[in-house]
């Protein structure tokens, strides 16, 4: 493989552009830059294709350098990618043009909100932003490498535990928090801010790209349930669910709106948070990552998402209320250092009111989250051996299979399981 270059990356990433991200870390100009090794997942990455960099300013010493080290900022950069079919078949455009408007008006428009009032916990869980461009052909997004901090990925297949679980709920709620305090406040400036973000999935003219892969899902969830609950109420209800057009009620999820409806993180697998740990392996933080998929909705779409996505039956049974409370509780505080009500503008009887409306989009998420959750690295198709410039359709890149281990189809059936007892599939 030859050495990546700026052009590599985009034409339009430039010794200009790495300059401008070197003055804005308190440096002069970019000296000099380097890739790092390429050490992402194949399957963790399917719309972009993704670089570690850093860049150097000899002329500038890092900020409490004792030692008068130079200046180095290390970075992510992800970019679309340059095999056109893989570009078209994976819509990749679309998802870049998503992310780089939530960056650069959406979260834009938060901090500056939430500078104003000064919380004493600020939503900061999410990579700096450095820079990006897009126009579907040459888009790129550099964020902040978090790995030097000390953040790093859990793992798909394995989950993660409480304490992990609580930190991602507390951050949804500060982050859920941001919209529900503009919208109360600044109502005029929220719903002009909210025409940034775009459905990005299940919206009518994704149909033909999005049904029949959503069919071949529907086929292994029906094997994983028929398997380990066959003949029983579950598998009755769970057929109930999926008779109908599971596609067009997707849609009707992501764009039912209501007062409670807040810009979502709208991607809330493992992939996606980073974790940083104390030095007896205790999770002490965490950052969100990809925000190519945020959309404007009810907040029980990034919490059903999560939770079926990201946690074990058994954390569910025992902790799902503590979830739920965390989630709120982070909320709430959040609301008030903004400056707004939270008993009226969200107590927790809304919450509840919400998920039992909205919470079934998880297990509409989990039938394709949970086995690509199970895949091994092997089994994730190497995209750019798509041929030609025309999309391919997605259910012939995206191999999935019935799942194997009874274990494994054990986590998909308990999505619903779980979903069946909270009465959220009624």
């Amino acid at each position: 493989m030859s050495t990546p270059t700026l052009a590599t990356v985009s034409p339009k990433f430039s010794e200009a552009m790495l300059n401008d991200i070197i003055r804005d870390y308190g440096g002069h100009k970019c000296t000099s830059w380097r890739f790092g090794d390429d050490s992402f997942g194949k399957g963790d990455s399917y719309l972009s294709e993704v670089y570690r960099m850093e860049i150097e300013d000899e002329t500038a010493v890092a900020e409490g350098a004792a030692d008068g080290q130079p200046l180095k900022v290390k970075m992510v950069v992800k970019t679309i990618p340059k095999n056109v079919g893989r570009r078209k078949t994976f819509r990749s455009d679309d998802f870049f043009r998503n992310e780089f408007n939530f960056y650069n008006v959406v979260i834009s428009e938060f901090i500056k909100f939430q500078n104003s009032k000064q919380p004493k916990k600020p939503f900061d869980e999410w990579s700096k932003y450095l820079a990006g461009f897009s126009n579907g052909v040459n888009d790129f997004i550099a964020m902040e490498d978090l790995s030097p901090f000390g953040y790093g990925a859990a793992s798909r297949r394995d989950g993660v535990g409480l304490a992990e679980c609580i930190l991602c709920m507390q951050t949804l709620g500060r982050f859920h928090a941001l919209s529900l305090a503009l919208k109360d406040q600044q109502p005029d400036k929220f719903h002009l801010l909210v025409k940034n973000v775009e459905e990005t999935y299940y919206a009518q003219r994704l149909k033909p790209w999005y049904n029949n892969f959503i069919k071949v899902q529907i086929g292994i969830a029906r094997d994983a349930i028929g398997q380990e609950y066959g003949g029983t109420e579950l598998e009755k209800k769970v057929e109930k669910f999926f008779d109908c057009d599971l596609y067009d009620k997707m849609v009707y999820l992501t764009h039912t709106r209501n007062q409670n409806s807040v810009i979502n993180h709208g991607d809330c697998w493992m992939p996606n948070f980073l974790f940083r740990y104390d030095a007896n392996g205790v999770p002490v933080a965490v950052k969100m990552i990809d925000f190519q998929l945020a959309r404007y909705s009810s907040p029980a779409l990034d919490i059903s998402f999560f939770i079926y996505s990201c946690t074990t039956q058994e954390l569910r049974d025992a902790h799902y209320k503590e979830l739920l409370q965390a989630y709120h509780q982070s909320l709430t505080e959040m609301l008030r250092d903004l400056g707004s009500n939270p008993d009226e503008l969200f107590p927790f009887s809304e919450l509840e009111k919400e998920l039992h409306e909205f919470a079934r989009f998880g297990c509409g998420m989990g039938i394709e989250s949970v086995p690509f959750s199970l895949l091994e690295e092997h089994e994730c198709p190497d995209l750019d051996l798509i041929q030609g410039e025309e999309a391919v359709p997605i259910e012939k890149v995206w191999i999935l299979k019935n799942i194997k281990t009874k274990e494994g189809r054990q986590r998909l059936a308990d999505v619903f399981k779980h979903a069946i007892d909270c009465g959220y599939l009624d």
